[in-house]
């Protein structure tokens, strides 16, 4: 079993993603701020969509 940690800090964010090859759900993804944090377990086969959705959300409308 391996685990792998990727950590980012901005200000009061800390975001964190935790590859582990040994459990169901490999990708922990967890969000923490002073005030409130998120945190979901990601399936490998689901990483492609949620990449593609991230990224659609960060471009600007083009249909306005």
């Amino acid at each position: 079993m391996m685990e792998t940690t990727h950590r980012y800090k901005r200000g009061d964010v800390d975001i964190q993603v935790i590859y582990d090859d040994g459990t169901l759900n490999p990708i922990y993804l967890g969000i923490h701020t002073p005030a409130e944090s998120f945190e979901v377990n990601i399936d490998r086969q689901d990483i492609g969509s949620v990449h593609r959705m991230l990224l659609a959300a960060t471009q600007p409308d083009t249909n306005s």
